[in-house]
């Protein structure tokens, strides 16, 4: 997953990059949206809060098994929503987690121990679909997405690992709370899935021993948010 690399300094430039693409993808979504809808149901912004579970790969280690395992911890981040249709949204979402990456060996004594603290950054596109028409205040809905995760180890006494880039999904569903007409409530639990195509591994220990990752994998995650949305414009 994380392969050893001479440095790891180019983390701090990919996350601005990464910043930079939500930017502008979010000017572009805001752009190219229907004008019919953006007039007859308005543009939402809506920061988030909430707690992710972190996800667990396995590993081997001169014949001795374990895994790694991201701790669980706050998220936040926030979210442009662009109605469709009536029932359906177009979304572009960021949400960042910060957390600790720890190495747990199975038997022979060993205690876990951390490798490094971990960043975690998440870029999706989401469609959303209401399961019913509105009737009241509460709009249960579904929602599934693609998009980019990235992981940003940071120093470690293990050595220098690499930021990763993973191809992810997300899907899961929710409720929406209609407070007044400009503000509303979302309550929701997704399914993440970042996934690794290739082979890597983990390189940590005395003189640089590695620790090998089967590839090919996903790492699967999950969230719980609370977001306030707020419709834009009039």
């Amino acid at each position: 997953m994380f392969d050893r690399i001479r440095s790891a300094a180019t983390g701090g430039s990919r996350y601005r990059s990464l910043i930079a693409c939500w930017v502008a993808a979010a000017c572009v979504v805001l752009a190219s949206a229907p004008a019919s809808a953006q007039q007859s149901r308005g543009a939402e912004l809506m920061p988030t809060f909430g707690w992710q579970w972190g996800g667990t790969v396995d590993y081997t280690y001169s014949g001795v098994a374990g895994d790694v395992h991201v701790n669980a911890a706050p998220t936040y981040g926030g979210t442009i929503s662009i109605p469709v249709r009536p029932g359906y949204w177009g979304e572009i979402g960021y949400w960042y987690q910060g957390s600790e990456l720890i190495a747990r060996p199975a038997g022979n004594g060993i205690k876990d121990f951390k490798i490094f603290d971990l960043a975690t950054h998440y870029l999706q596109f989401s469609g959303v679909r209401a399961l019913r028409p509105p009737q009241g205040k509460a709009m249960p809905y579904v929602m599934g997405g693609l998009g980019t995760t990235v992981f940003d180890p940071g120093s470690s006494p293990y050595g220098d690992f690499n930021t990763q880039w993973l191809f992810s999904m997300s899907a899961g569903g929710g409720v929406r709370v209609t407070m007044n007409d400009k503000v509303s409530l979302r309550l929701q639990a997704r399914l993440l899935l970042p996934i690794n195509w290739v082979s890597g591994g983990f390189y940590f220990g005395t003189g640089g021993s590695g620790v090998s990752v089967s590839g090919g994998s996903a790492l699967p995650q999950g969230d719980a948010t609370l977001g306030l949305s707020f419709k834009l414009g009039q």
